[in-house]
């Protein structure tokens, strides 16, 4: 890595390619996919993903915010690309200028995006959010019908999509969310009666595409999936996944402490013994959660070395007493394989008492960003 970064992620965008394809196979050929790469790609980034979602087929991406659609038009990507987050009023002229999609669940934005459009000489697409039971954004669904027909009648605008997402498709056969796919059937066909126009309705998270055939509609939006992590148990399915990243520091001390000498802010760990320790370049500033404390290991030489005391900004300090030949300079991989074993996203969430997406989002800027190619072997 650029001596510059305390630490790197490697990302092997052949993997997250043949994961894409992965997700296209279990739905099929006829169903759309909408790679989502919000969130710098789920800590992956944004750009290197977009442009390998787009080589993979991806004929429209989906991000959270504005600015994240910008750095693509920015990239020079021109595919479609659609914002799911509501965008404040003041920002969708943005909209018009760099076309972007916006899904929209309100008459006053969705007619304001109209005017601009009118004015500029274009139809602008929209997609509609329903509000199915996730209780954030959206059209509440008992007013869902009627508010469609009103945006349909906004001049200058297009709903080219309808939409709603499930908070519990981890979960085998729930009863929410067969409830909500239910509905979300219900109100396409009432669509459909009244003549309202769509291109194209979705609904599938990743944890849906694997456990709910019947809520594909006509596209997916996976995003967990696509990164190399199952969104829920799926053991049978487990070797056919890839892992995309894979994050690593180095060596920079050696140290011998004697009995009793204790390590890191507030003195949380005390040496039982003599012990020899390294000291590793990466803290809770790159994303190496707080909550890791004297709670995770790090994989050196091929072996697990337990973090001690503290994790600080900028520092963690692990266990080498069982390496005696380890060295500034040695490989520590944070998340990855060293030898037979293996440190994974999920295992760091769940020491840390969080979610898979909550480490890898949270990698940050500080980390270096190095994209590989590599067909035949992991990340």
């Amino acid at each position: 890595m650029p001596q510059r970064y305390p630490s790197k992620a490697i990302v092997n965008l052949d993997a997250y390619a043949s994961n894409l394809a992965l997700v296209q196979r279990i739905v099929g050929r006829a169903i759309g996919v909408i790679p989502i790469v919000k969130a710098n790609a789920y800590g992956h980034g944004l750009e290197p993903i977009s442009q390998t979602a787009i080589k993979s087929g991806a004929k429209l991406l989906g991000v959270a915010a504005v600015e994240e659609a910008i750095r693509l038009r920015d990239a020079g990507i021109e595919t479609p690309i659609l914002v799911m987050t509501p965008p404040p009023r003041e920002v969708l002229r943005l909209f018009i200028e760099y076309k972007l999609t916006p899904m929209l669940s309100d008459m006053a934005s969705v007619e304001a995006l109209g005017t601009m459009a009118h004015e500029a000489r274009r139809v602008a697409p929209i997609h509609c959010k329903i509000d199915t039971g996730m209780g954030r954004q959206g059209i509440g669904y008992d007013e869902a019908l009627e508010t469609l027909q009103s945006l349909r009648c906004v001049t200058n605008i297009d709903i080219q999509g309808v939409c709603t997402h499930f908070p519990s498709a981890d979960v085998v056969d729930d009863s929410f969310t067969l409830g909500q796919i239910k509905a979300f059937k219900q109100l396409i066909k009432q669509m459909e009666k009244a003549g309202i126009p769509y291109e194209i309705a979705h609904a599938a998270n990743s944890a849906a595409i694997v456990n709910y055939r019947d809520s594909l509609f006509d596209a997916v939006r996976p995003g967990l999936i696509c990164y190399g992590i199952w969104p829920c148990r799926v053991a049978s399915r487990v070797s056919t996944l890839r892992r995309v990243l894979r994050w690593e520091t180095t060596v920079v001390q050696v140290r011998q402490l004697k009995q009793y000498a204790t390590i890191g802010y507030r003195c949380t760990y005390t040496a039982r013994g003599p012990i020899r320790t390294a000291v590793l370049p990466v803290g809770y500033a790159d994303g190496y959660r707080y909550q890791l404390s004297n709670n995770a290991d790090v994989l050196i030489r091929g072996r697990r070395c337990p973090v001690l005391g503290a994790v600080s900004m900028d520092q963690i300090v692990v266990d080498v007493t069982a390496l005696p030949h380890v060295s500034c300079g040695d490989i520590a991989t944070l998340i990855g394989t060293d030898g037979a074993l293996e440190i994974t996203a999920e295992e760091l969430a769940e020491r840390a008492g969080t979610i898979p997406y909550d480490i890898l989002t949270g990698i940050g800027m500080r980390v270096f960003r190095e994209y590989v190619h590599d067909k035949t072997e992991k990340a």
